[in-house]
């Protein structure tokens, strides 16, 4: 059976992007001040609640940080952004996965989470897609595994996911599928906003000045392809300089001159 051909992605952000948890490092109530755990947020729990990586104290006279990370208020919730952290799936997700095994019913995949993910072959194949030839047998390979090999990377969905069963995934739908070209890396996945930026204006700034393609996922994956071996090192090398200063302020300015200082100093157009 003669395997489709990759979908090509021509928008960086399409479909995902407002999935992604957007307002965190970019939120105006978000503090660029560090908290560790145990640090003491707030004694004012007349009026706040614990949010996302924190609780009370035993009395429950403070909000204490479960997490090192920036704190933030959001309303009367006090939470805590961390700096690093696994994925966590959730339905609906986009992520990036590699097929790490796979038996007669099932592929097992990495998500970069703390369970694997399963592909089941059903969810491979469009449903009301004829599976067979006109006129002959259906296609047995449709409810194989045949269709992909360990090692492959896919671009997949998340059906479902809980604290009970492994997240299971699907590569039916838009730009989902086999990737056979361009690169993946993989950064903290609590800095994937920072790479989206607010309204996508990180992300839109950095194919612009790259010329490059990208796709970034929840679970900290991000693929991409430049026109050429210079433009993809300059790509990467940005990423990874957002990644570590995810926590500063003005970082879409400085990146752009960043870029385009870099560009002169490589000789590139």
């Amino acid at each position: 059976m003669e395997h489709e051909k990759d979908e090509p992605i021509e928008e960086p952000t399409m479909d995902n992007s407002e999935d992604v948890d957007v307002d965190e490092f970019d939120d105006e109530e978000t503090s660029r001040d560090l908290v560790v755990p145990g640090e003491i947020l707030t004694e004012d729990t007349k009026n706040y609640l614990p949010g996302r990586g924190t609780i009370f104290n035993k009395d429950r006279s403070k909000i204490i940080s479960l997490n090192i990370g920036l704190k933030q208020v959001k309303r009367n919730y006090i939470n805590v952004i961390p700096l690093r952290g696994f994925y966590t799936p959730r339905p609906g997700d986009k992520v990036i996965a590699l097929i790490t095994d796979k038996n007669p019913v099932k592929y097992i995949c990495d998500i970069n989470a703390k369970d694997r993910g399963i592909l089941k072959p059903k969810n491979t194949v469009p449903r009301g897609k004829p599976r067979g030839y006109r006129g002959g047998a259906p296609d047995r390979q449709d409810n194989s595994t045949g269709k992909y090999d360990i090692g492959d990377i896919l671009i997949v969905k998340v059906l479902s996911a809980d604290r009970l069963n492994k997240p299971e995934l699907t590569t039916v739908g838009k730009y989902l599928g086999k990737r056979r070209d361009g690169l993946v890396i993989t950064i903290d996945t609590p800095k994937i906003p920072r790479i989206i930026g607010r309204s996508g204006s990180m992300i839109k700034m950095l194919k612009n000045l790259t010329k490059s393609n990208i796709f970034v996922t929840q679970n900290g994956r991000i693929w991409l392809k430049g026109e050429d071996l210079a433009h993809e090192r300059l790509l990467i090398d940005a990423i990874r300089k957002i990644e570590k200063e995810a926590h500063t302020v003005g970082l879409t300015d400085r990146m752009s001159e960043y870029i385009e200082n870099e560009k002169k100093i490589r000789g590139m157009n």
